[in-house]
């Protein structure tokens, strides 16, 4: 069972709608409209909804499993599963968030190379975040909040330009009725559930929340607003583009800054994409803190051993992740794992969790 955390390193439980929110706000932004045209055309838009949904009961049980003694999944897990084999499955939970942060940002750097420097060789932006997200984790829990906060508001302030892309829209290709299947909208929900998987991210950091309980309202407010989010960047590119273009276009919401232009900046894009670093280091930092975080607690070890072993990770594998087929490959198995342990394993874990909290307190003496 876990201490409890002092005050003095916990944060204001509003501050959570900032977690939730950067935790799911990342590159997916950028591209997940393509994969949803490709199962279910224009109705998709309902699967970004559904996956709303699924993130909010998630959630839901994740809140339920945090409302007792145990605080944080690897007590959750040495619970259910016993000491050794808790330990397993909280490594499996390490390589999920160890993973997600490479994913992020070797499919940013990717994009850096792509739009702006062909050239630059993957694993020089890789050093430079890494040594940005060393310092912030290493500055303790209150700073990378902090980051998360500036994050939103620079996001927000960075997106507002591409409303400016509506005096290109073809109202014409929206429709309410939808006319695909059951099973084509299903597979689109999954598509775009690994952009919601962050919210995963509070089964670590969950005692650094001041009022755990009374803060759940901003978690879901915060799933909310990545919902809300979605659908409108959703229906933006929908009315920017045909179905048929939307199959071949590899990053559509950053494709529609082309069009985005001003006086004194005229190529937009190249602003956008150089902005966008400070919507993706909190992302990552995110993932390595609770990555490193959970290591400790497994391993018993100081946070930065593990910290800097999964940065020497990341900067060997920026060598050899050298061009985008082997960043889509990394990003989609990403993803799908991203889905079973966020979605299915969550469930899995809350109703075992249950179980056994119920057999344990009937066998003890009234």
């Amino acid at each position: 069972m876990s201490n409890q955390m002092r005050p003095n390193f916990q944060v204001n439980s509003f501050l959570l709608f900032f977690m939730i929110h950067s935790a799911q706000l990342g590159i997916g932004i950028l591209v997940f409209q393509r994969a949803l045209v490709k199962e279910a055309g224009y109705d998709s838009w309902i699967s970004v909804l559904l996956a709303g949904l699924m993130a909010h009961l998630s959630l839901f049980f994740i809140f339920r499993m945090l409302k007792y003694e145990h605080q944080d999944i690897s007590e959750i897990h040495q619970f259910v599963y016993g000491k050794w084999l808790g330990r397993l499955f909280t490594l499996f939970i390490i390589v999920q968030f160890a993973w997600t942060g490479l994913t992020v940002l070797h499919a940013y750097i990717r994009i850096i190379q792509i739009w702006m420097f062909p050239q630059l060789p993957a694993w020089f932006p890789t050093l430079i975040i890494l040594i940005l997200a060393y310092y912030t984790i290493a500055g303790g829990f209150r700073v990378i909040v902090g980051m998360c906060f500036f994050k939103i508001i620079l996001a927000f302030i960075i997106t507002l330009p591409m409303f400016f892309t509506l005096s290109y829209a073809q109202w014409g290709n929206l429709s309410l009725v939808p006319v695909h299947t059951m099973t084509e909208l299903w597979n689109a929900t999954k598509a775009v559930t690994f952009n919601y998987a962050g919210m995963i991210t509070i089964l670590v950091y969950y005692p650094f929340i001041q009022e755990g309980q009374k803060s759940k309202s901003y978690a879901y407010l915060g799933n909310a607003a990545t919902t809300f989010l979605y659908l409108i960047v959703t229906f933006m590119c929908f009315l920017f583009y045909s179905e048929n273009q939307l199959k071949i276009t590899i990053w559509p919401f950053l494709t529609m800054t082309k069009t985005v232009s001003f006086t004194i900046i005229e190529r937009f894009e190249l602003v956008f994409v150089a902005a966008w670093v400070l919507v993706i280091v909190p992302i990552v930092i995110q993932n390595l803190w609770c990555a490193s975080r959970l290591a400790k607690k497994v391993f018993k070890v100081k946070q930065k051993y593990p910290l800097i072993l999964f940065m020497m990770i990341y900067v060997i594998a920026s060598h050899f992740i050298d061009d985008s087929e082997e960043v889509r490959f990394l990003y989609e198995w990403n993803a799908k794992y991203a889905f079973y342990v966020s979605y299915v394993y969550t469930l899995v874990l809350f109703l075992g969790y249950m179980l056994i909290r119920k057999i344990k307190s009937r066998s003890q003496p009234s």
